[in-house]
């Protein structure tokens, strides 16, 4: 009989940002488990104040419109009356508390019904479902901590609660950045770090053809692929795309802050989101991989950045802004502290043509091996107990 999970994920199945949640819902189902990957609820109010792409594609999920690339893997997106965020009435302790119960259809009867009422993990990616640690049964429970709560200027402040309540209540958490250590202090009989991935066959099995809107854009190509924030560095950038004004850098991600600055430069370009599927491409056709972070923001100072594994296993070398989880990654990026070095680092990227050992460095840090990690430390704990 096929093991279960149920992951409990911020992001939806067909984000464009596809982060742990999904990499971990996918390497579990490779492995024979049954996985119900429900991401955090949507609710009539959102049609109201936008309708964007990426709320069709929620809804879509919701209606059940939208089917995964495997068969073991159950995608669902709740519909609540009402959902927590930081507006008022919705920021309340009993909406956050309560808004499961408000689903159409109930969402826990959505598990039971799929078969998802006992699992063997209950795993939590999202702190706005908690709820589950409660709501349907489960041998193993585990916290993944990929970030500092409070590095985030606008969190709502049931989730802190939610927080200490898993990190008290959980039976395993796994912290993905060697920095997020002392955050999980008072828990270390239980908490065990495990590094991000990278999942190997979506990138080296892929189409490398070019994109129709990379072709006529000139290289020397540098490209960034993930969330535009308030943890990106445009200003660095800035200073670095007027350094080399000969190099095209490549922004695909949709900026969820002002980014007027940055659009003003013309050897910058905005693509906008990409398909999960279609990133490949993009990364065979560039000639650096670049993260210009703000190491000075809190919330990087606690970042193992997958985009890191992801543009290496196609060969790509990476520049990054020079930060302590970095270094302790030990792998053959470039690190700089400086626009002035930043970009000399990317001239060498550029012209360096040994590409063997980035793709190595990748696929010696696979989701499929922290996947035996954790399966392990579930394993070892259960012997404890007995």
């Amino acid at each position: 009989m096929s093991k279960k999970i149920l992951i409990a994920a911020a992001n939806h199945w067909s984000s464009p940002y596809q982060v742990g949640s999904h990499h971990y819902a996918r390497v579990f189902a490779k492995n024979g488990w049954k996985v119900l990957f429900v991401s955090d609820p949507i609710s009539p109010f959102h049609f109201l104040s936008r309708n964007n792409l990426e709320l069709r594609d929620r809804y879509g999920i919701y209606k059940g419109n939208y089917k995964t690339e495997c068969e073991n893997i159950i995608t669902y997106v709740p519909m609540a009356l009402i959902t927590p965020n930081e507006k008022p009435v919705f920021k309340t302790g009993f909406v956050a508390k309560n808004w499961h119960k408000m689903t159409v259809p109930d969402v826990t009867k959505f598990a039971i019904k799929n078969g998802f009422g006992e699992v063997d993990i209950l795993w939590f990616d999202s702190l706005t479902q908690h709820f589950w640690l409660d709501g349907i049964k489960h041998k193993k429970s585990i916290l993944r901590i990929s970030d500092r709560m409070d590095a985030f200027k606008k969190v709502n402040k049931n989730l802190k609660i939610f927080e200490n309540d898993l990190l008290h209540r959980a039976d395993l958490i796994i912290y993905s950045a060697t920095s997020l250590k002392s955050y999980v202090d008072d828990f270390k009989e239980k908490a065990f770090h495990v590094p991000n991935g990278v999942e190997v066959e979506n990138f080296i099995n892929s189409g490398r053809t070019i994109p129709d809107d990379l072709e006529n854009i000139p290289k020397p190509r540098a490209l960034y692929i993930g969330a535009i924030d308030e943890w990106f560095d445009q200003e660095l950038l800035l200073n670095v795309a007027g350094i080399l004004k000969e190099v095209s850098f490549i922004l695909i991600g949709n900026p969820k802050v002002n980014v007027s600055i940055l659009k003003s430069q013309p050897n910058i370009y905005f693509m906008g989101r990409r398909n999960y599927a279609d990133i490949p491409k993009y990364l065979y056709n560039c000639d650096a991989g670049i993260i210009p972070f703000n190491k000075n923001h809190p919330v990087v100072n606690s970042v193992n950045p997958i985009k890191l594994y992801e543009y290496m296993v196609c060969g790509l070398p990476v520049v990054a802004a020079r930060w302590k989880e970095l270094e302790l990654i030990n792998s053959p990026a470039y690190l700089a502290d400086s626009p002035k070095e930043f970009a000399e680092n990317i001239m060498k990227a550029i012209e360096n043509k040994e590409r063997q050992n980035l793709i190595e460095f990748a696929i010696s840090n696979t989701w499929e091996e922290r996947f035996k990690k954790i399966i392990d430390l579930c394993n070892n704990q259960e012997i404890k107990k007995a």
